[in-house]
């Protein structure tokens, strides 16, 4: 018996046990029993009977009481099994005299666990601990110390909370896991977490395995807050929650660049326009997604239900359409810019645009066949006078005169004849055509008035288009 090393002794009816000294053992099992208590391993002296233990499994006995004598005298010992016990309160320094202690198993204890003492996780050398199933609830804060719980265990890298309460209030969830900056492997899986803390896996830089799968999630904001700065992650799993849509803003860049498997199985995905980044995403890395394409399928709308997100295959044309607003806004701006434009030509060539509507009719008079007579007696002037205001007063004293007092001709003179509140333009236009001849008298001040020189222009063009020589100088 003195080199012996493993003992098994589950799976009996075994009530109470009396060791005896075996210096070799380092594996010992009595899971499956009936012990009320942790066995005693000290004997005389303090002694150990099993110094170079290292492993002890004490899982499924009726164990339901933990003191800081339970583990005493066990100075090798690394990795506790109390797996399916009767434990319902964890008290302070039960671990603390166990100086190698790397791994604590708790699986489903107390059933459920109801009091964490703030201490009770006292161990620096502590590296894995166990608390799945055991259906602790950690937002109800009389339970235990938010503050305290795992500070206490500075040096934990891998932490199992599966299938327990994890609070919804966001600071309670910070202020559990702010002394854990060594942690590894974080499983939080089926805690009930509804929304993604922030600032709380962002402070875990070493942290690789985050498990957040089974949980109540929909979506989330502010992913820089929640999964930024995480350097060192590697798996992260989120199957089986209510993620309908990943896209852009679902996860930071440099963390989707590091990931080697990204697990998004399970979820009810909403097959739609705002689903393509996630599909094009796929396209290119698809090989780090677990359990696809199978376990991804569409959820919404009812008519793609079942259809597997890999055949959802979105297109630009699809999700961009072009939208009728845009043509109605392109057809309103030429519209108003035509109007815009045709006024402002109207404004600026106000008399050419007459000029030209009065050669059209002149046209149209000619095709109908309307010949113009060239008869004095068909006018009621024998001349329209063109002049410069400048000359007004050689023309009324001396040109009238002449040609009206001892020629006995009728002129046409527009300080005289045209009608008073028609604008110019109208009255040159109205008494050309009652004029057979144009008399224009040519000066220094003519020469310089852009509107005689306009006038002038019309008579020449309308009496070339009717074919008269008019004009006289």
């Amino acid at each position: 018996m003195s080199s012996l090393k493993e003992i098994s002794l589950a799976n009996n009816e075994i009530r109470h046990v009396t060791l005896t000294k075996l210096t070799s053992l380092t594996n010992l099992d009595m899971s499956s029993n009936q012990l009320p208590s942790v066995p005693i391993f000290c004997g005389r002296n303090n002694t150990s009977y099993f110094p170079n233990l290292d492993t002890i499994i004490l899982s499924r006995n009726i164990i339901g009481f933990l003191g800081t004598k339970s583990f005493r005298c066990l100075p090798k010992l690394s990795t506790i099994y109390l797996d399916y016990t009767s434990i319902g309160k964890l008290q302070d320094n039960v671990f603390a005299s166990i100086p190698s202690l790397r791994a604590l198993h708790l699986l489903r204890i107390g059933n459920p666990l109801r009091y964490i003492s703030q201490n009770a996780f006292n161990s620096s050398s502590l590296v894995i601990l166990i608390l799945q199933g055991s259906h602790f609830h950690f937002e109800k804060q009389h339970r235990y110390h938010a503050n305290r719980i795992f500070a206490s265990c500075p040096n934990l890298q891998h932490l199992d909370l599966t299938d327990n309460f994890m609070p919804s209030d966001e600071s309670t969830f910070q202020t559990i896991f702010r002394p854990l900056r060594k942690l590894q492997q974080l499983f939080l899986t089926s805690t009930r977490i509804q929304n993604l803390p922030l600032n709380v896996f962002t402070n875990m830089k070493l942290l690789e395995t985050l498990h957040l799968d089974s949980n109540g999630i929909y979506s989330w904001n502010n992913s820089y807050r929640i999964f930024g700065n995480m350097t060192s992650m590697k798996f992260l799993n989120l199957k089986h929650n209510y993620i309908s849509v990943i896209n852009e803003t679902s996860f930071p860049d440099d963390l989707l660049s590091r990931l080697e498997t990204l697990n998004l199985a399970r979820n009810p995905f909403s097959c739609t326009c705002d689903q393509m980044w996630f599909r094009n995403w796929i396209q290119k890395n698809g090989s780090i997604l677990k359990e696809y394409p199978y376990q991804y399928k569409c959820r919404h709308p009812n008519k793609m239900n079942g259809i597997l997100l890999r055949d959802y295959k979105p297109t630009d044309k699809m999700c961009n359409p072009w939208n009728p607003l845009y043509t109605m806004a392109i057809v309103v701006g030429m519209v108003v810019i035509s109007f815009i434009t045709v006024g402002s030509i109207t404004a600026k060539c106000q008399g050419n645009i007459k000029n030209y509507i009065y050669l059209l009719r002149v046209y149209r008079n000619r095709k109908k066949g309307y010949i113009p007579l060239d008869s004095e007696e068909d006018y009621e002037y024998h001349a329209f006078v063109v002049y410069c205001d400048n000359d007004r007063k050689w023309v009324h004293n001396d040109l009238l005169n002449k040609l009206e007092n001892e020629e006995g001709l009728q002129l046409c003179i527009h300080h005289r004849n045209f009608i008073v509140g028609d604008a110019i333009s109208v009255n040159v236009d109205n008494f050309l055509k009652k004029s057979w001849k144009v008399l224009v008298i040519v000066s220094n001040n003519f020469a310089q008035s852009e509107w005689c020189q306009w006038e002038v222009d019309v008579v020449q063009e309308r009496r070339r288009r009717q074919g008269k020589k008019s004009l006289f100088l």
